[in-house]
């Protein structure tokens, strides 16, 4: 690995709410008491539940950079996705009666080439994130950036030194003109 390779830069961090912690244990535990298979773990899952969701919580992230967006998640198996922005293709909010319930969101990241479970359920759903339609507006312009590179905003430094040039060539050419007539 070269060491003069710097990482990349983080826009924006993803937050999650601590409402997901509640919705989880609810949501997990809801399943449960609707399956016979589930009513006698219930228990054990109002038990351990908590545990379990206070790791998952504390993997969870989400962070732009100026490429990608990177997701991690996993309490026994970590998973960190990183998806390039180029490939975005959509970006959704969906909000359901129990989501609605606590108050959260699930941000979904679509991506071309994208493989679904048979639930429809994508790798890339960030649920509880803090503040969900300001990251996708965030990441969506950030796309639209990166598809622009003429259009993507120079530093004050190299404006500068452009202007500069520019500046000194008119000039030049200014000179010459007078020379020549």
């Amino acid at each position: 690995m070269d060491a003069t390779r710097q990482a990349p830069t983080i826009l924006l961090k993803g937050e999650f709410s601590p409402k997901l912690r509640i919705y989880m244990l609810a949501y997990v535990g809801a399943t449960m008491a609707a399956t016979v298979v589930g009513i006698p773990l219930l228990p054990f899952w109002l038990v351990l539940g908590p545990l379990y969701i206070r790791r998952y919580f504390a993997a969870l992230r989400c962070d732009l950079t100026e490429r990608t967006v990177v997701i991690g998640r996993g309490v026994l198996f970590r998973r960190e996705m990183t998806i390039p922005i180029d490939k975005i293709q959509d970006i959704s909010i969906r909000e359901g009666p129990l989501l609605s319930a606590f108050g959260i969101l699930q941000l979904r990241i679509e991506t071309a080439g994208q493989t679904q479970s048979s639930t429809g359920k994508s790798d890339a759903d960030l649920i509880g994130l803090v503040n969900a339609r300001a990251v996708r507006d965030r990441i969506l312009e950030q796309r639209d950036a990166l598809a622009l590179p003429d259009a993507t905003p120079r530093p004050v430094d190299a404006q500068a030194a452009l202007l500069t040039e520019m500046r000194d060539a008119l000039l030049r050419i200014e000179a010459r003109m007078a020379a020549g007539a």
